[in-house]
């Protein structure tokens, strides 16, 4: 896996639930800081299309929203697992 590359705005606590998913399994990264000076919809459109941070960047592909960078660290490194693997418990 290449080193992923996390976008994500200081102020944004969807941020910090992507970015402790990441340490919580121990995947190196690097991080990359936009303003929110009201030019971010225009980087987050050029990454993933959509408007929103954060955006991992991710074997070749950009995934935006923090439930579907979680969602593909758990496809991608399935152990230590961030959610109970009994439906009925998630």
């Amino acid at each position: 896996m290449d080193e992923p590359v996390l976008w994500h705005l200081k102020v944004s606590h969807y941020n910090e639930k992507a970015r402790w998913a990441l340490d919580y399994k121990g995947i190196p990264h690097r991080r990359r800081s936009v303003d929110a000076d009201g030019s971010h919809p225009k980087i987050a459109r050029g990454l993933t299309g959509g408007s929103t941070f954060p955006v991992l960047e991710l074997d070749g592909e950009a995934i935006g929203d923090s439930t579907e960078i979680i969602a593909a660290l758990e496809d991608r490194q399935p152990e230590p697992a961030l959610y109970p693997s009994d439906p009925d418990d998630r």
